[in-house]
């Protein structure tokens, strides 16, 4: 896990800015790559070889290849094998996609399977591509105009480069009060773009024009048919470290069944777990679920106590590395616990997460809601079902159309907008339709609002939460229920059934898989874990303070934003004002920090 920074040019003033505020990234190593027209530096995360040989950017004598790598590739035996016999004794993932990449220039991602974000760089061509992996595990971000093109790894990398035209994108922020996060493409930078999954931005030097388009990767199905053997390979292949791997530990089946699968290949566990300190039991019940699975697993189990006021101690600290609007209540408890387990703490520097299950086995409880709507639009025809609905709504919803239905689902609020978006449903739509004419065929509803959830939520707000605050702390995450290969494997398997239960229970199929296995506390267990910080408990005066003051510092920004009646919410208020509040806390943060008029 590492870092990657780059430009078309040459400046090395401009390239020590952009690294210094990447470093955590990766203590081991700072690499640059300069010919003169173009420059590319990479941020060392050593984990899969000792440092002095992990160095990047990488590039064989008299090969035009340059490549910067951040991320893991798992399918590494199968990538020796095509490579032949000479790579049979290598371990470093970096060594093999060189490699690869020689052998098949710009087709090489139809043999990786990974997380990665990808800058290579053809120097007898002129062109500079990045890449982000089909999972969107990884970062990366790109600014282009009037010639320029400038990537990193995170928008703090970009906006050290001198040369940067910070106008806001008003309809990101739009999306943003919306939803509260920013999913797709867009930041709050009219000039600054993410990649999206599966997606890579081509810029050729000599003309000086982007393209963008979204890659394939190959979709042969190498998982067995056994579902425990395909269960073990993936344990096995993200295992792949010669640093020690542990494990967040929920208390949830996801998280459960990777210290399971771990414990059957005969690896030490380390788990860790967060407790909430001076609050509801309610608050623990996962934490509690969590210990009593260690001491079962005897695994090495640490537990991260977040009291009232480490939490807030994190509370702006985690917004602001976020680098874009969040409405996630719980970000400085997440901080807390990557800050307990990275450099500054237990110095590790892989972490294994359960992110990923839900959107694959269908763990949501808006899930269900799906399939419930589905029956209640054939016993009342679908006009008549979304009149009733909408009765009552501010906004109206097609729910027997799959986007505005997820949107219905999920979507957020415009309360402090002056000019509401009117085109969520068809960014929606242009952010989701690359991954669904590619992997959406199954036209059960509950699969596609799970592909959605897939491509908008961890995509748009999960993974990039997990990369900036673990990264900050030097630590990489890997979550191998959202490994892409994997999830083609059970797409295909998985029928209507599988996906919702009867009564409450979610996931059925993988319940049944581990019934027996795992304890009956966790595979029975009807309602769903849902960790959760006590921040309503919590606020108080401190924290309203907090929240008027960090509104009140663009409270005259004439922009899209009514500050001004966001702080009025707040102040009207003694007990905590929602999740709402903390998205315009986190806007109001960004607005201060990147000097926006928003």
């Amino acid at each position: 896990m590492c870092g990657i920074n780059g430009f078309v040019g040459t400046n090395k003033s401009v390239m020590a800015n952009m690294n210094a505020v990447l470093m955590h990234r990766g203590p081991d190593y700072a690499g640059v790559f300069d010919d003169g027209r173009l420059s590319l530096s990479h941020i060392l995360l050593s984990i899969r070889d000792a440092s002095d040989v992990s160095r990047q950017p990488v590039r064989s004598p008299g090969s035009p290849w340059v490549l910067a790598f951040n991320g893991q590739l798992y399918n590494t035996r199968e990538l020796k094998a095509f490579l032949g016999s000479e790579f049979e004794g290598v371990d470093l993932d970096t060594t093999l996609l060189h490699a690869v990449i020689e052998r098949e220039g710009w087709n090489f991602t139809r043999r990786i399977h990974g997380m990665y974000a990808i800058a290579l760089y053809n120097a007898a061509e002129g062109i500079v591509r990045l890449y982000r992996d089909p999972s969107g595990q990884k970062l990366l971000y790109y600014y282009a105009k009037d010639g320029r093109f400038i990537w990193s790894s995170e928008l703090k990398g970009i906006l050290a480069h001198s040369d940067v035209d910070r106008a806001p994108d008003e309809e990101a922020v739009a999306i943003a009060a919306s939803l509260g996060y920013i999913p797709g493409v867009r930041t709050l930078f009219k000039y600054i773009r993410k990649l999206n999954l599966n997606q890579w931005a081509s810029f050729d030097l000599r003309t000086k024009t982007l393209t963008t388009e979204y890659f394939g990767e190959s979709s042969s199905d190498y998982f067995p048919e056994d579902p425990d053997e395909a269960f073990k390979l993936l344990i096995e292949e993200h295992l792949q470290s010669k640093q020690p791997v542990a494990i967040n530990l929920s208390g949830g089946l996801d998280s459960s069944l990777l210290v399971h699968e771990m414990a059957k290949l005969g690896h030490e566990i380390r788990t860790y777990t967060t407790r909430f300190v001076d609050c509801n039991a309610k608050f623990n019940l996962d934490a509690d679920l969590a210990a009593r699975l260690a001491n079962d697993y005897h695994t090495k189990h640490t537990e991260v106590l977040v009291t009232k006021e480490t939490f807030f101690q994190n509370f702006l600290e985690a917004y602001r590395l976020i680098e874009e609007p969040n409405y996630n209540v719980s970000l400085p408890a997440y901080l807390q616990i990557a800050k307990r387990e990275g450099m500054r703490g237990d110095r590790n520097r892989v972490i294994l997460s359960g992110d990923g299950g839900d959107e694959l086995f269908a763990g949501y409880p808006h899930y269900k809601e799906s399939r419930r709507i589905d029956r209640m639009q054939l016993l009342m025809t679908p006009w008549l079902f979304n009149l009733l609905k909408n009765r009552h709504s501010r906004v109206k919803y097609r729910y027997d159309r799959l986007d505005d239905r997820w949107l219905a689902l999920r979507a957020f609020t415009k309360r402090f907008l002056r000019e509401p978006s009117s085109g969520l449903a068809g960014y929606v739509h242009e952010t989701v339709a690359p991954y669904l004419e590619t992997h959406g065929a199954n036209g059960d509803s509950v699969y596609q609002m799970m592909a959605r959830d897939r491509v908008l939520w961890m995509g748009g707000e999960n993974f990039i939460r997990s990369d900036k605050l673990f990264m900050s702390q030097s630590l990489e995450l890997r979550s191998p229920l959202a490994y892409h290969p994997f999830r083609l494997h059970w797409d295909a398997r998985l029928k209507p059934k599988d996906y919702v239960g009867s009564g409450v229970v979610n996931k059925p199929f993988l319940r049944a898989h581990y019934l027996g296995k795992l304890p009956d506390y966790i595979t029975k267990r009807e309602d769903k874990t849902g960790w959760r910080s006590p921040i309503q408990e919590w606020y108080d005066a401190r924290y309203r303070e907090m929240f008027l003051d960090t509104l009140g510092a663009v409270e005259n920004n004439n922009g899209l934003v009514d500050w001004k009646a966001a702080k009025e919410i707040v102040a009207k208020r003694q007990d905590w004002p929602g999740k709402t509040a903390h998205l315009y806390v986190s806007l109001a943060l960004l607005a201060k920090d990147y000097q926006l008029s928003i």
